[in-house]
């Protein structure tokens, strides 16, 4: 394990790592992210626009010449990806339940902010 982890250091010190990408955990998802994209995280979400996070449930991270996958996640000293926040709406998903007491009626709307 160790002779493969200072290889894939050396490949990404050496910038030879193309194409890298990474799948993250975020609010109960998996997102596959690679460099400058962008992610749409429904609901409510705590970071502030313009702040910078880092995500740390990393399940798989790979490129060309390498894989590392995690079971289930990676440790949190071998991977992590920073990211920004660049938009956030003004407010969370709105949820209706209803349901009819002593009867089989359960209904969900839910509507994202306008």
């Amino acid at each position: 394990m160790n002779t493969v982890m200072t290889a894939v250091n050396k490949q990404l010190e050496e910038g030879q790592a193309s194409r890298l990408f990474a799948v993250v955990h975020i609010m109960g998802k998996q997102f596959l992210v690679k460099a400058e994209d962008i992610v749409v995280v429904t609901g409510h979400w705590p970071p502030k626009l313009g702040e910078s996070i880092r995500l740390e449930k990393v399940l798989v991270i790979g490129g060309r010449d390498f894989s590392l996958v995690g079971r289930p996640l990676l440790p949190l000293h071998q991977a992590y990806v920073d990211a920004t926040v660049v938009e956030k709406t003004l407010s969370h998903t709105k949820i209706w339940f209803k349901t009819i007491p002593r009867g089989n009626f359960r209904r969900w709307k839910c509507r994202l902010p306008a």
